[in-house]
């Protein structure tokens, strides 16, 4: 179980790794589908090991909304927005952006080790904590919104990663994750509406880099 748990975080890490060196939103949204579904196979693998049917059902929710629906949203609405293609001006360059993902696995490591661990006795434990913090770091440091939507999504993927692993008993904990993903889903669709209606109103190209950027 160790080994399936430490190859599903280092298969999630590398593609991490792979949207932060890439500028072209599309690739980023298929890499995050893709990591999205090899969680919902972990989820699965997991739920009939321990026979806990809450796992079952949220690797089946994984993969039908993290998997294809939200990936399917975003592609579809990235059609319209052709503007939104590529990120013109990311926040630092990717050799940097690399480094900086390397140093977080790093500290997600030792700040595991020295916390966390004496409770949990998990040594793969750091996995999905590295996750959360290259999805943070993945929100901060690019300026497309659909990018900062992934970052997001990624974080929330840690979230179901450590939770379904380390807790398995406790479905209320996964639960909970569900429901303030369908929140944070919410929240984020209602402001690319308002997105698009400033940008319909104003209409102008200088308008789409001012409103490139979800802040706050």
């Amino acid at each position: 179980m160790q080994g399936i748990f430490s190859l599903t975080g280092f298969f999630l890490i590398v593609l991490l790794f792979f949207m932060q060196w890439e500028v072209y939103v599309k690739n980023i949204i298929i890499t995050f589908s893709v990591s999205s579904f090899i969680l919902s196979g972990f989820l699965l693998y997991l739920g009939i090991v321990n026979e806990e049917h809450i796992l079952l059902a949220l690797s089946a929710l994984t993969a039908a909304v993290r998997g294809f629906f939200i990936p399917y949203i975003m592609l579809y609405s990235l059609r319209k927005d052709t503007w939104r293609a590529r990120e013109s001006e990311p926040l630092m360059g990717t050799a940097t952006s690399i480094l900086i993902s390397v140093l977080i696995v790093i500290f997600a490591y030792i700040l595991y080790r020295s916390t966390l661990y004496g409770f949990i006795k998990v040594p793969e434990g750091s996995l999905p904590i590295a996750l959360m913090l290259q999805g943070s770091f993945l929100m901060i440091s690019r300026r497309n919104t659909f990018i900062q939507m992934v970052g997001y999504m990624v974080m929330e993927n840690a979230i179901i990663l450590f939770s379904g692993y380390i807790f398995p008993g406790l479905p209320f904990v996964i639960e909970a994750g569900v429901i303030l993903d369908l929140i944070g889903i919410v929240m984020i669709f209602a402001l690319l509406m308002r997105i698009r209606e400033n940008t319909i109103s104003s209409g102008t190209p200088d308008s789409y880099e001012n409103i490139e950027e979800l802040k706050g």
